[in-house]
């Protein structure tokens, strides 16, 4: 790890992890956040500054996130603890959870449109996304993609009731 650059060590769910490994540039024991995606913003925005150290994250899904220095945050960010307090990091794995289901629903779209099958689908959505191939993540994926698509059912049915007055 190397001290001079500000960073949180924040526990969340493998997938986040595999998600974020995806979104960011990967350093010798984290990640090095980018503001300049919505994602990496976000994640940005919920850091906490601390005269107390932080508590050692408590799950074995963890990650350490390194963190821009800027001309406006270099003296808060190098003189003091950062951390992630409780509900924002719940605030952020609802995040993230949101827009990789987003991702999800626009690579199956897309891929539906090509004329692929959903196995397909999902497998090159693991790859693409470096999420661990394992039976969780595959059936995680299909069941995003199958509340989607029961949600385009629903809209299609709505429709036609409307039209026929029942």
């Amino acid at each position: 790890m190397d001290n001079n650059k500000p960073f949180i060590h924040i526990d969340l769910p493998a997938l986040d992890i595999d998600f974020l490994y995806h979104e960011f540039d990967a350093q010798e024991d984290g990640l090095m956040l980018k503001t300049t995606t919505d994602v990496g913003k976000y994640i940005n925005s919920m850091i906490t500054v601390s005269a107390q150290p932080p508590a050692p994250p408590i799950t074995d899904h963890s990650v350490i996130i390194y963190l821009p220095v800027n001309c406006w945050n270099h003296h808060i960010l190098n003189g003091n603890f950062i951390t992630v307090i409780s509900w924002k990091k719940k605030m952020i794995e609802q995040y993230l959870m949101s827009e990789f289901k987003i991702r999800v629903k626009e690579f199956f779209l897309i891929g539906y449109e090509k004329g692929f099958t959903q196995d397909k689908i999902i497998k090159a959505f693991l790859s693409f996304y470096a999420v661990k191939n394992n039976q969780v993540n595959y059936d995680s994926i299909k069941k995003i993609d199958y509340r989607n698509r029961q949600k385009i059912t629903d809209e299609v049915k709505r429709g036609i009731q409307l039209e026929l007055n029942w």
